[in-house]
């Protein structure tokens, strides 16, 4: 797995970083990036946390259905990976994945989810 561009950054931890600040689409490009180059275990661990910053975008977007599609596909993903699988904190985070999925099936296709609270991923790093 790519640890770090010819920035010397981590893609992983920079699509964090974007998450954390709501640019879900675009913590998805940076993921889908790894994601391609990636060929072991983590590759599916990848396509769940992808899918899941799709749903957030989708969720921004109002597309409320796409989003609870993406939520459920990308949580199971990630479920077939231990605790702390690349650092990140999964339990905590797919506990708040699962919660905003039953939520969202709730709503109204048109409601407004601008007051939306997103999950944050948590991160810890090797050194």
């Amino acid at each position: 797995m790519a640890a770090a561009d010819q920035r010397g950054l981590d893609p992983i931890q920079e699509a964090i970083r974007l998450f954390n600040d709501r640019f879900f689409f675009e913590a998805h490009e940076v993921l889908e990036e790894v994601w391609r180059q990636e060929h072991g275990e983590s590759r599916v661990f990848l396509q769940g946390l992808i899918q899941i910053c799709a749903a957030y975008h989708h969720t921004q977007n109002g597309n409320l259905i796409g989003a609870v599609t993406l939520l459920e596909r990308g949580a199971e993903k990630m479920r077939r990976y231990p605790a702390g699988y690349m650092g990140i904190e999964t339990a905590p985070f797919l506990a708040h994945v699962d919660a905003d999925r039953l939520r969202l099936k709730q709503l109204p296709p048109d409601e407004n989810t601008s007051a939306f609270e997103y999950p944050r991923v948590e991160r810890r790093i090797q050194g």
